[in-house]
């Protein structure tokens, strides 16, 4: 399971450097803002998720909360809990999307207001940039399970939760690895880290030039 699991992070990262690697023209302000969405309560949920909310809690926004709590605890964890429960982080995925749509609905008004005086005013830049860059951390972890801004919320939930599911159903088993093995893997940890972080910079800059666009 251990092998299984190191197996799809490597995937995980394979398809995002090929996902955001790519060159391409960086979006306007205005794109940025349509590409955050509108808004939509979730139609249905993940049979598991659901079963973590309280009976009572049946509003979009106790199951919003409940959720980015969940999710928060999660990421706080160690590795070694990750290594017991695989899946958990996929679960916390999910949950992501709910913290998501929450933060969305909050500054829908802000939003309105912001498109309606940009470029003249720049009223609630800061609200925005903040949008912006949950938005694209959402599509990141989206594109490495081969999905985009285009999935629904309710698909990207499902997909996440079923292989959260697969994950923490599989049987831990510790295996002997040879010390040739442990070198590759070492340099090719060292070379996906340095192809990592020059993507990252690339990227960077774009957001931060953006970014001082609406705020300042």
């Amino acid at each position: 399971m251990k092998i299984l699991t190191t197996l799809i992070i490597s995937f995980f990262f394979i398809f995002h450097s090929n996902s955001f690697s790519a060159t391409k023209e960086p979006l306007t302000v205005i794109q940025e803002i349509k590409a955050l969405g509108v808004f939509a309560e979730p139609k249905v949920y993940p049979a598991g998720m659901l079963e973590s909310f309280s009976k009572s809690c049946v509003k979009f926004y106790c199951r919003a909360n409940k959720a980015t709590k969940i999710m928060s605890k999660t990421f706080q964890r160690g590795p070694k809990y990750h290594q017991r429960y695989p899946g958990e982080q996929l679960y916390a995925l999910a949950q992501f999307e709910l913290y998501y749509l929450q933060q969305l609905k909050q500054n829908q008004k802000k939003l309105q207001k912001f498109v309606s005086t940009w470029p003249d005013k720049k009223k609630y830049g800061k609200n925005v940039v903040s949008l912006i860059k949950l938005n694209k951390s959402r599509e990141k972890m989206r594109a490495a399970l081969g999905m985009d801004l285009n999935t629904s919320v309710e698909d990207a939930m499902e997909r996440y939760w079923v292989m959260g599911d697969f994950l923490n159903n599989g049987e831990i088993k510790k295996n002997k690895i040879d010390k040739n093995t442990k070198k590759r893997a070492a340099l090719l940890t060292k070379y996906k880290n340095a192809i990592k972080t020059f993507n990252s910079t690339l990227k960077n800059k774009e957001n931060l030039d953006l970014y001082d666009e609406i705020q300042k």
